[in-house]
């Protein structure tokens, strides 16, 4: 039997991995393997181990997040993370440029670049 967390954490998980399927079709034209696998370990974990675990245990050994993105690859399926995140997190409601100014600044020689190649520039920052 699930408790009412790991319910809920199940069904927002699920929910954002097809938004993220969505946006990935939209701005890459196709879908990729690691589309298709995104947050597959948290769905799947949530059934047998405690929700705030899991989510650690998830920033830890995924690449999309950036403690392990490394690769073009690994930082364009971050910003694809960020930008469909408003679409089901309302407690993650900014697109993919406002995500990276204002938690991953630090980020900006990284990310601007794929921001740019998904045509996801919303303005030029002033600086």
């Amino acid at each position: 039997m699930f408790t009412k967390n790991q319910r809920y954490k199940i069904r927002y998980s699920l929910e954002h991995r097809k938004a993220f399927l969505d946006v990935e079709k939209k701005l890459l034209g196709k879908n990729t393997i690691r589309g298709y696998l995104h947050d597959v370990d948290k769905i799947i974990l949530y059934h047998f181990l405690p929700t705030e675990f899991v989510h650690t245990c998830h920033q830890w050994w995924s690449k999309h997040h950036e403690r392990r993105a490394k690769t073009h690859n690994d930082f364009v399926q971050m910003v694809i993370d960020w930008e469909c995140a408003r679409f089901t997190k309302p407690d993650k409601p900014l697109d993919a440029y406002d995500t990276l100014y204002k938690f991953y600044p630090h980020m900006e020689d990284k990310i601007l670049p794929i921001l740019k190649e998904l045509n996801l520039i919303k303005y030029v920052k002033n600086k």
